[in-house]
């Protein structure tokens, strides 16, 4: 049993790693941050043998999930042209439809690329007898990948979308959004 004195360190240490955590995160949104993360992750699908190993016999499958994003967020994205045209000018709304439908499509793809990397080296260091485990929880998730730009414009571009369009035709969100989250599991599911 811990006394009060290890409770309330233990309780400060546990702060002190969710603001680091959290400054880690923020740091993220710095523009030069995202354009080297941006080049980053770029630069590892085009020169990385090991992530060339694991997409390249799974392209048609990538290309499948990839479409299946286009798709969310081209929905999203007229949606979003329909409803906002009634407020401003058909200018303004078309604008606004094609930022959502860029948003959405960018994150959505890179959060999938994010996870194709992990995927493939995770499949590398088992290949290689090698155990090494991240730490769990999404903030973990999001420190340690760079994932945070792209997981904001997912939740604006598509996420918010998706609800607001589930106030009026909830069958068309529901589809909308278990299209775009199966898709990753399928992928798993049928190239593993």
């Amino acid at each position: 049993m811990l006394s009060k004195r290890d409770l309330k360190r233990a309780v400060r240490h546990g702060e002190r790693e969710f603001r680091a955590a959290g400054g880690d995160m923020l740091s993220q949104l710095s523009p030069r941050n995202i354009a080297r993360d941006a080049r980053d992750l770029a630069m590892k699908f085009a020169r990385d043998d090991v992530l060339q190993a694991y997409v390249g016999p799974r392209i048609w499958a990538v290309i499948a999930v990839v479409l299946v994003f286009v798709l969310v967020s081209s929905v999203c994205a007229i949606d979003v042209m329909i409803k906002s045209g009634r407020f401003v000018p058909g200018i303004v709304a078309l604008l606004l439809g094609g930022v959502v439908w860029a948003g959405g499509v960018i994150g959505q793809i890179y959060v999938f690329a994010i996870w194709l990397e992990g995927r493939a080296v995770q499949r590398d260091r088992d290949e290689r007898g090698i155990d090494m485990q991240m730490p769990a929880g999404f903030l973990a998730y999001l420190k340690y990948s760079r994932a945070l730009v792209p997981w904001i414009l997912v939740a604006v571009c598509v996420a918010v979308p998706i609800l607001v369009m589930a106030l009026r035709v909830p069958v068309v969100a529901l589809l909308l959004l278990t299209v775009s989250a199966l898709a990753p599991f399928l992928f798993r599911k049928f190239t593993d």
